[in-house]
């Protein structure tokens, strides 16, 4: 009798947990209206349940949001990236707009670094290998920087030369959820 109560409290307790991490996780986006939804902040990545779709995001910048295609539903479908600005950049107008993606070559360059720990931009020239690696330590990890360059012409030198832009971070909390099948069409 001992052994069966606490058998139905140890299930119940997993499953108590289990729906609370769910709750932590997955945002319903069709809820939400599209200026909530670019309010929102977390501490890393989630899952947006939006129109029917599971989307891997990453809500950790009060800037920037990132999107991340890497465990695609549609196999042949090679891993992208967008970033957009949220309704916090500066004057909280430009909720929505993309900043960078891997689709577009809008920086001359865009480097990632996993807690500090350089992967160059695994999305750029695909490398399956490579790209397997990145995101092994990803799920390891604390934070994701990624640095976009610009060209400019130094005076001194007469050369174009790379120059920082900007760096944003990401924190990485529920790094599980990379592992999460999602929609990236």
């Amino acid at each position: 009798m001992k052994n069966t109560l606490f058998t139905i409290l140890l299930l119940i307790s997993l499953s108590a947990f289990s729906q609370k991490k769910e709750k932590e996780t997955i945002i319903y986006g069709d809820q939400l209206t599209e200026e909530e939804i670019y309010d929102i902040q977390t501490d890393g990545w989630m899952i947006l349940k939006y129109k029917e779709q599971d989307l891997l995001m990453n809500f950790s910048n009060e800037d920037y949001l990132l999107w991340f295609k890497i465990n695609c539903k549609q196999s042949e479908t090679e891993p992208s990236f967008l970033i957009e600005f949220t309704n916090n950049y500066r004057d909280g107008n430009r909720g929505g707009i993309d900043f960078a993606s891997s689709k577009k070559d809008n920086y001359k360059k865009i480097v990632f670094l996993i807690d500090g720990k350089s992967f160059e931009n695994p999305f750029k020239n695909y490398d399956e290998n490579h790209f397997i690696a990145f995101k092994n330590f990803l799920k390891e990890a604390k934070t994701l920087s990624i640095e976009f360059y610009d060209n400019e012409f130094n005076i001194e030198t007469e050369k174009d030369e790379l120059v920082l832009n900007r760096v944003i971070d990401f924190k990485l909390k529920n790094s599980e959820l990379l592992d999460v099948l999602t929609d990236c069409e």
